[in-house]
């Protein structure tokens, strides 16, 4: 009898220790989620503070009175705090942290999902490879190539004049041929400036006088239109920066223009392989200057206005507003359609928000898939859409699996416009 009493004394026991240790551990894990968001946020008028579910005595609670001393003066210095929350434990017994809530006027902008053609402007032409000049003897020779330039050579100056075009090549040889002197070509090459002297030779072929060279004179690309205010027309594009790895981007105010453009067919992005929207300009009709090009996409101001069918101005959601969960993009995969398609954010990254990846998202839509295997080179751009609000751009793809990528806040795309 007196074992019998022991063994049920010891399973009370034991069940009372197991619920105290889960119970512990979900009062824990709670605080920790509460304890995981920052001390002030910034929001929307129209917006909320995506706050974690109490559980087990710990929950939020909103409150406009009794600010303490520091959200005041942060209040008295201009800050429109207009609410607080304290979290609370114990049922409310002790508050473990209060979080300020600033909450900011409305911006209203215009979704694009269009797809744009992007010419950066530069200060020079690169040197991309050598054609032959046909002499009047018949053979082929080299001029530029056997006195030195090579591949990847920038070319800044010809006698003294600045390189900006394909063209200012064509007309300095053609001049220097008909003196009859040569070209002082200036060029950069691994960040050291260099200077060489090219004879012109006449070719019988083209009728004019060559060096035998082909340049680049800009970057271009496609990509996709992220947003743009009706009232200014300033535009949003890419969510990253256009790479220079050399650094020869003009530092003039105007460094290039985006143009309309059609997308004619999909390379299918595979594990390994990313996929990429082919596609062409057509710069008979709108386009933009690309003034800032930086770490936060291109930006910059339309010659025109643009409608987008699926959506009228939308507010924009702050980086705090922005939950897990479904979202849609807009994007064109065939000619010039804004479609929408189903994603789904996954994970949240605030400690990397100016870098373009200040979230992770998932292709969800079949049809997406289906078309181009997920994320792919030229997406760029496409807004992301959550809750009736403009939340992000998609901006990378991981190259390993297609379908997910990362996502730039619209914040910090504003941010950076300004």
């Amino acid at each position: 009898m007196k074992n019998q009493r022991n063994f049920f004394q010891s399973r009370v026991i034991t069940i009372i220790l197991l619920f105290l240790i889960i119970c512990s551990g979900a009062i824990n894990f709670g605080c920790y989620q509460f304890m995981c968001l920052p001390e002030q946020s910034i929001i929307s008028e129209s917006g909320e503070l995506p706050l974690p579910a109490g559980i087990f005595g710990v929950y939020a609670e909103k409150r406009t009175n009794d600010i303490p001393d520091a959200i005041t003066a942060a209040a008295e210095q201009g800050a429109n705090i207009q609410e607080n929350i304290d979290i609370k434990i114990l049922n409310g017994l002790m508050t473990i942290k209060t979080i300020s809530v600033q909450k900011q006027e409305d911006i209203y902008v215009i979704p694009g999902g269009h797809a744009i053609g992007i010419l950066l402007q530069t200060d020079g032409v690169t040197v991309v490879g050598f054609s032959p000049v046909i002499d009047a003897n018949g053979r082929a020779v080299y001029p530029a190539k056997d006195c030195g330039l090579q591949n990847g050579d920038f070319i800044t100056h010809i006698n003294g004049e600045q390189i900006r075009f394909d063209i200012d090549i064509e007309k300095h040889i053609q001049l220097c041929g008909e003196q009859g002197r040569n070209a002082e070509v200036r060029f950069i090459r691994d960040k050291q400036e260099y200077n060489i002297s090219v004879a012109p030779q006449y070719c019988n072929d083209t009728k004019s006088w060559r060096i035998g060279l082909y340049v680049r004179d800009n970057t271009a690309g496609i990509g996709t239109l992220t947003y743009f205010n009706p009232q200014n027309l300033k535009y949003g594009a890419l969510g990253h920066e256009i790479s220079d790895p050399d650094e020869k981007t003009t530092k003039d105010e105007e460094k290039g223009s985006i143009i309309r453009a059609t997308i004619d067919g999909i390379k299918i992005g595979t594990a390994g392989d990313p996929g990429e929207k082919l596609g062409a300009f057509v710069s008979d009709t709108w386009r933009g200057t690309i003034e800032t090009n930086c770490s936060c996409g291109i930006f910059g101001r339309l010659e025109s206005g643009l409608r987008n069918p699926l959506s009228n101005a939308l507010p924009i959601a702050y980086a705090d507003e922005v939950q897990t969960g479904p979202a849609q993009i807009y994007t064109v995969i065939d000619g010039e359609n804004i479609e929408c398609f189903e994603i789904e954010i996954i994970k949240l990254l605030p400690n990397y928000k100016i870098s373009g990846k200040g979230m992770v998202l998932e292709v969800t839509d079949e049809r997406l898939l289906q078309a181009t295997g997920g994320i792919v080179q030229g997406m760029s751009g496409s807004p992301i859409i959550q809750n009736g609000k403009l939340i992000g751009a998609v901006t990378h793809v991981f190259v390993n699996d297609p379908k997910r990528g990362y996502g730039i806040f619209i914040e910090n795309m504003l941010e950076a416009a300004e």
